[in-house]
C-alpha cells in the first residue's frame, strides 16, 4: 500500500535516467512516486557501464571534464549512501590495430593536450593475452558502473524512501488536467521510459532512434583478473572470477531481445582481434538503447503542458552524462526548448 496521494513528482522508469533522478530528487527533500516494471529489451541488460572519458576513434574528448568528474564524485556518494560497491575505477587500456591509429593518437597527447586523459604509451607485445602488435595507450580516469547492481540497489532504497509502483504505466489512468495517475496526484510528471518512449503519446515526436545492442559475456580460463578494461572495436571488461563482458553491437532495424547471428559475429570477429587465448562464452543478451539521431538527451518540459516533462535519450554514454544532467534538471528550470516544437 502506498504511503501517500499527493507527489512532487512521478517518475515514470527506473532505468538509468530514472534511476539518477529519484536520488536528486529525494535529495532535495521531493516526495516522489516511482511507476516502474522491468520488461523485456531493457537497456540495463546490455550496459556495460563503460565510463570512458574519450572518443577512442579520434581520440578527442567525449564530453567536457566536468561531466566527468560529476560522474565519478557522483556514483561515489551513491556508493557511500547505498552502502554498496557498484563503482569500479580501472585504466582503460587502448590497442591501436594499426600504425596510423598509434600515430594519430601519439599525436593528440603530445600536440592536442590529449595528455589529461593518455597518461602513457607501452611497447609492443607488452599484453602476452593481447593482441597488442602496434602498441597501446593508457586512459585515465576510466572504469565501468555495475548498472544492474546500481539498478537493484537502488530499487531497494526506493521502496523504503519513497512509494513504488510495480506496474507498467498505462496512459488510459492518466488525467492530465489533474495531473493525476490512479488517483495519485502530482506537481509534475517526468517521464523516464527509455527507448518505449515512442509510444509516449506526449513525446512520441521526438527524434528518437533506439539502437538495439548485443553483448556476450566470456570466460578466459588462463586469465583470471585482468584489472583493467580493453579497447580494441568492442570493450573488454573484467567482472571477476574469469569473467569479461564484451560489447557491443549497433543495431537500428532489429528492436527485439533476441540474439542474431550477425550480431554475435560481428562480436567474435573484433574478438579475435584482441585476444591471443583460449575463451568459451558463457551468456549472450540483447537489449534496446534510448539514442537520439542528434545524441541530445531528450530533457524538458511539453510545449502544451510545462507540468509534463521527459528525462530520456541519454544514449550509450548514458553513464557518464547522466549524472551531470540530472543535477541539471533538478536544480534548473530547464525551460521548454525548441526541439520540443511538433
Amino acid at each position: 500500500m502506498l504511503k501517500n496521494k499527493k507527489y512532487d513528482f512521478i517518475i515514470v522508469g527506473q532505468g538509468l535516467a530514472g534511476t539518477l533522478l529519484a536520488h536528486d530528487l529525494l535529495d532535495s527533500k521531493k516526495r516522489i512516486l516511482i511507476i516502474d516494471k522491468q520488461l523485456k529489451a531493457s537497456a540495463s541488460k546490455v550496459a556495460g557501464g563503460l565510463m570512458n572519458p574519450i572518443s577512442v576513434r579520434r581520440c578527442i574528448p567525449a564530453f567536457p571534464e566536468y561531466y566527468i568528474e560529476t560522474a565519478f564524485k557522483r556514483y561515489s556518494e551513491l556508493e557511500e549512501k547505498l552502502k554498496d560497491s557498484f563503482l569500479h575505477t580501472k585504466p582503460l587500456v587502448k590497442l591501436f590495430r594499426n600504425e596510423e591509429v598509434r600515430d594519430l593518437w601519439n599525436d593528440k597527447y603530445n600536440n592536442h593536450k590529449m595528455d589529461i586523459y593518455i597518461k602513457g604509451f607501452n611497447k609492443s607485445n607488452t599484453f602476452s593475452s593481447f593482441k597488442d602488435i602496434f602498441t597501446s595507450a593508457n586512459v585515465e580516469p576510466a572504469g565501468n558502473l555495475d548498472v544492474i547492481r546500481f539498478l537493484s540497489t537502488s530499487k531497494t532504497y526506493f521502496s523504503n524512501e519513497c512509494d513504488f509502483l510495480e506496474e507498467e504505466f498505462d496512459f488510459d489512468f492518466f488525467n492530465e488536467s489533474k495531473m493525476s495517475y490512479k488517483g495519485y496526484d502530482s506537481e509534475k510528471i517526468v517521464f523516464c521510459e527509455g527507448y518505449r518512449l515512442i509510444n509516449n503519446p506526449f513525446f512520441n515526436y521526438l527524434p528518437l532512434a533506439p539502437t538495439k545492442g548485443e553483448v556476450i559475456t566470456i570466460k578466459i580460463p588462463s586469465l583470471e583478473y585482468y584489472d583493467q578494461i580493453i579497447s580494441k572495436g568492442v570493450y573488454l571488461i573484467p567482472l571477476g572470477n574469469h569473467l569479461y563482458k564484451v560489447g557491443a553491437t549497433y543495431n537500428r532495424e532489429d528492436l527485439t531481445d533476441k540474439i542474431t547471428d550477425d550480431g554475435q559475429r560481428f562480436l567474435i570477429e573484433r574478438l579475435e582481434g584482441i585476444l591471443n587465448v583460449d575463451y568459451e562464452i558463457v551468456d549472450r543478451q540483447a537489449g534496446i538503447r534510448p539514442t537520439v539521431k542528434d545524441y541530445k538527451p531528450l530533457i524538458g518540459w511539453h510545449k502544451d503542458n510545462s507540468r509534463i516533462g521527459v528525462f530520456n535519450g541519454l544514449g550509450a554514454r548514458g553513464v557518464l552524462v547522466g549524472p551531470y544532467l540530472s543535477n541539471a534538471f533538478v536544480n534548473s528550470s530547464y525551460e521548454t526548448i525548441s526541439r520540443f516544437d511538433k
